[in-house]
């Protein structure tokens, strides 16, 4: 079929103003003006000479908008242009023409043609299909009413589009697949109108004069299956979720992603990476691929999807139990320093009441509370996973707009050295002070802030702020700690940015100087590395925060270029009881002395605690015994020196006031 026949199928026309009057049905199945779109179809015979209209208010027997095409495949129909009649002398006629009552014959037009036809809402939920929409899908058209047209064939238009959209989808009975042409056009009302024509026979006429012919079966796979796994891909997991919904089938939807898996890629490789999902794959395949009723898919990067048909809550959170075990028991053995893989899973259980976004949703709302959990282990959604998002929403948008508004501080917490009481340089820690309420303290914001871009924007605009201060105050006693996110080690340019920055300032390096916390560095060792190595190269300090907090600790410590160690205040918490901290504390200290790092304990709380890490060799520490975090311009708006003074010490009451404050 060529574009000329293809346009030529519908083709916009303005009614004309006449009065309404009716003639004889027309008895052969003909084109018509569509009642409240505009839209012209049909083939012409014989002479023609005047538009003819129907009449605007369409019959109680025909359904919403009505539209007819003649019987037969648009692939198979050569002459397709506007229909217009020859008037008889006897007819009554408008200043344009004869008005043509056709209702009944439009009606069964639409009953007969092989043409499907189908009209949505805005949002491509269907309203109205004629019967060769519905065998086309598979479903009556009860079934059909309300389901998401663009998810049952996947691939069709959202919208209008200036040409034809031509897709394969697989027939009701699994038999094959079939080639369609799809063309969406506006109707009035917001609504769409869809035509949908098998050109199968076109399709494979074209593709044997490509020569492609023999790769019909290839490029039939390659429309639903994932290209790694062989897996049903995302459109096809959809269009299976959707149609179970239209059979008003109960059943659950299962999401499952990997955790750290980008780590694996990040460190061995995307061909190492693909061999592990290629091996989960199979298991998942061989767990699920064989029982009636469950659909396996690859959704997208690192996430596979189930639909279990006929299953309730509980069988629907034991499979999932199941394949999350059996991925957690895979040996990793070609992949040095991964022993193993797990999987968070979120769980929505599904009716004929809902659509299929809505049940992605749901399932990716549970996942995000697996993930939030701890990992590794299956959820399924309730309620108070919305008001969950919600808030995590509502937070992502208080602090993009702090970003841009100004609603961000910066406090500044003293370190001190022990022996003497003498500030030698403060951590920067980040305030939300948006003036909204709730009050959003650092563990809230800057955790939803890592899930999304915005926490690249954050850490520049705190290095920024710093190297700002260091400018305003060119003090060589001075200095700035600011903390590094662990997703900003993915960010390729901050380093760059913060060398420009500080060259551009004239500002020495050695007072500016960087925390990365030991989970972050280990999780995206080579990112840290690099990172670092930079940094240091030009004068930066580099500190290992939370020190101790991750397994192997001292095995990374040959790997990483840094300057100095923080240890974690768990160590330091019972540090002035006699426990095992103490052992460990002082491990740590002869081995950072040995490899000339410095040393920093924070959290400390008490005078005691400041007694024994004396005793253990520590010679820095913070933590509100010390002195508590206060505004960063109320710090720089002392005269020179004086935030090189000992601190004021903080009461008892004062330190359980402050310590839901802790950063």
């Amino acid at each position: 079929m060529s574009d000329t026949e293809c346009d030529s199928v519908q083709q916009p026309v303005t009614e004309p103003d006449v009065a309404t009057t009716r003639a004889e049905p027309v008895s052969a199945p003909g084109p018509v003006v569509v009642p409240g779109t505009g839209l012209v179809s049909g083939p012409v015979s014989g002479p023609v000479s005047g538009p003819v209209t129907v009449d605007p208010a369409p019959a109680a027997d025909v359904p919403g908008l009505v539209i007819a095409e003649s019987t037969g495949s648009v692939a198979d129909s050569a002459h397709r242009v506007p229909f217009v009649a020859n008037p008889r002398s006897d007819e009554p006629s408008g200043a344009d023409g004869p008005v043509v009552d056709l209702s009944a014959d439009v009606a069964a037009v639409l009953a007969t043609t092989d043409t499907a036809f189908a009209l949505t809402d805005h949002r491509g939920h269907i309203s109205w299909l004629n019967p060769s929409m519905s065998a086309l899908l598979g479903l009556t058209a009860e079934q059909s009413i309300g389901r998401a047209l663009t998810a049952l064939l996947a691939g069709a238009p959202d919208g209008p589009r200036g040409t034809d959209v031509v897709v394969s989808i697989p027939l009701p009975d699994g038999g094959g697949h079939r080639w369609l042409e799809i063309r969406c056009t506006q109707a009035r009302h917001g609504r769409l109108l869809y035509r949908v024509s098998d050109v199968s026979r076109w399709r494979a006429r074209e593709l044997d004069a490509a020569g492609l012919a023999g790769h019909q079966d290839e490029l039939l796979r390659m429309v639903d299956e994932d290209p790694l796994t062989g897996l049903p891909n995302r459109r096809a997991l959809t269009r299976e979720l959707e149609r179970q919904l239209a059979l008003g089938a109960r059943g659950a939807f299962l999401l499952l992603d990997l955790d750290h898996f980008k780590d694996i890629n990040d460190l061995h490789g995307h061909p190492t990476g693909d061999r592990v999902m290629c091996t989960l794959a199979s298991l998942l395949r061989d767990r699920l691929g064989g029982v009636r009723g469950q659909v396996l898919g690859r959704l997208s990067g690192d996430e596979f999807a189930a639909v279990l048909a006929d299953t309730d809550e509980r069988e629907a959170v034991a499979v999932a139990d199941r394949l999350r075990n059996a991925i957690a028991a895979i040996p990793m053995s070609g992949v040095a320093g991964a022993s193993r893989i797990t999987v968070s899973v979120g769980i929505a259980t599904f009716d004929s009441g809902v659509g299929w976004q809505e049940v992605l949703a749901n399932a990716d709302m549970a996942l995000y509370a697996s993930k939030a959990a701890g990992r590794n282990r299956v959820t399924v959604y309730e309620q108070g996973h919305y008001k969950d998002t919600a808030l995590r929403v509502t937070v992502i948008e208080r602090v993009r707009a702090a970003l841009k508004h100004g609603g961000f501080v910066l406090n500044a917490m003293p370190m001190v050295k022990l022996g003497s009481g003498r500030v030698i340089g403060h951590e920067l820690l980040l305030r939300l002070e948006d003036g909204r309420e709730p009050r959003l303290g650092p563990g809230e914001f800057l955790l939803a802030a890592e899930r999304s871009d915005l926490v690249f924007e954050i850490d520049r605009w705190v290095a920024d702020k710093a190297i700002e201060a260091l400018v305003e105050h060119p003090y060589p006693g001075l200095r700035f700690n600011v903390n590094v996110s662990g997703r900003t080690l993915e960010d390729e340019g901050f380093g760059g940015f913060v060398l420009d920055r500080l060259t551009a300032a004239g500002v020495a390096p050695g007072r500016l100087g960087f925390e990365i916390t030991e989970t972050a560095a280990v999780t995206n060792l080579d990112a840290a590395r690099s990172l670092a190595q930079q940094l240091r190269a030009s004068g930066c300090r580099i500190t290992l925060d939370d020190f101790g907090s991750g397994f192997g600790s001292f095995v990374h410590l040959k790997q990483l270029p840094i300057t100095g160690l923080k240890i974690d205040g768990e160590f330091i918490h019972g540090i002035d009881y006699g426990s095992r901290d103490t052992v460990l504390v002082q491990g740590i200290v002869d081995i950072a002395r040995g490899l000339g790092l410095s040393v920093v304990a924070e959290w400390v709380e008490r005078a005691t605690q400041v007694e024994a890490l004396s005793r253990l060799g520590v010679r820095v520490a913070q933590g509100f015994h010390l002195g508590e975090p206060e505004p960063l311009e109320a710090l720089l708006a002392r005269p020179h020196g004086a935030w090189m003074r000992r601190p004021t010490l903080m009461t008892d009451a004062t330190l359980a006031t402050q310590a839901r404050e802790r950063p």
